[in-house]
């Protein structure tokens, strides 16, 4: 009998043990979800396509796959007219050069999340897109002062503005788009996150740049209901 009941103890504390082990890894896991909100999770790609092709308000996706440090892939699709994804461009891109999940101004990283295009603006004229598009002149600027902070403005209408005099930045905006990343313009969230076209260096301040021969491409197909996804590969 004491044989039995022992074998029983034995049993049952296993079990037990089992439990609290099943747990404590449950919790390790939401642990590093909460430490890692950016992470992607399986079918995550594949989700955002099935999605979308349901909506008629969304016609062209552009995926930014985070590969680690600065490097991302690229990829943009049309919705065709037998409700399938045709796949336009796949290239490779850099983002932020402390990768992605931005907080705040100046933390040098990209945002993640799903977001839409506003503007477009060049140094070079319009190639050609649908999106509105405005010719850089020596005179914008997209704001970083508190008053009109995360905006397109004119120096001759706004008396002593601050930020990033667009036309200075050859070959990065010689095509940009704007992504409406802090659209309430909320002063420190981080303002000017545009995709453009590549520059000398292997990073971004906090953009996505791609060659300029395939920023050219996008602007000819996106329209007002791209929708440009950013997250971890």
């Amino acid at each position: 009998m004491k044989l039995k009941q022992s074998f029983v103890s034995d049993k049952l504390l296993l079990s037990i043990s089992r439990c609290i082990l099943q747990t404590v890894f449950l919790c390790l896991i939401a642990f590093c979800m909460a430490l890692h909100p950016q992470a992607s999770s399986p079918g995550r790609w594949s989700a955002l396509k099935q999605r979308y092709i349901r909506s008629k308000r969304v016609d062209r996706l552009i995926f930014v796959k985070y590969r680690g440090r600065s490097k991302a892939d690229f990829l943009m699709y049309k919705k065709t007219a037998q409700g399938r994804w045709k796949k336009l461009i796949r290239c490779s891109a850099y983002v932020g050069q402390n990768g992605i999940g931005k907080k705040r101004e100046g933390d040098k990283k990209t945002p993640t999340g799903t977001f839409n295009f506003t503007i477009a603006f060049g140094i070079k004229k319009n190639p050609g897109t649908s999106i509105r598009y405005k010719k850089l002149n020596p005179y914008l600027y997209w704001s970083s002062r508190r008053k009109d902070y995360n905006r397109l403005v004119d120096s001759r209408k706004a008396k002593g503005v601050s930020g990033e005099h667009l036309i200075r930045y050859k070959p990065h905006y010689n095509y940009a788009i704007n992504i409406d990343y802090n659209p309430k313009n909320i002063y420190g969230k981080g303002s000017a996150i545009f995709l453009h076209c590549r520059g000398n260096h292997p990073y971004t301040a906090g953009c996505i740049a791609i060659p300029q021969k395939h920023m050219k491409k996008v602007l000819r197909n996106a329209t007002a209901n791209t929708k440009i996804c950013i997250y971890r590969k």
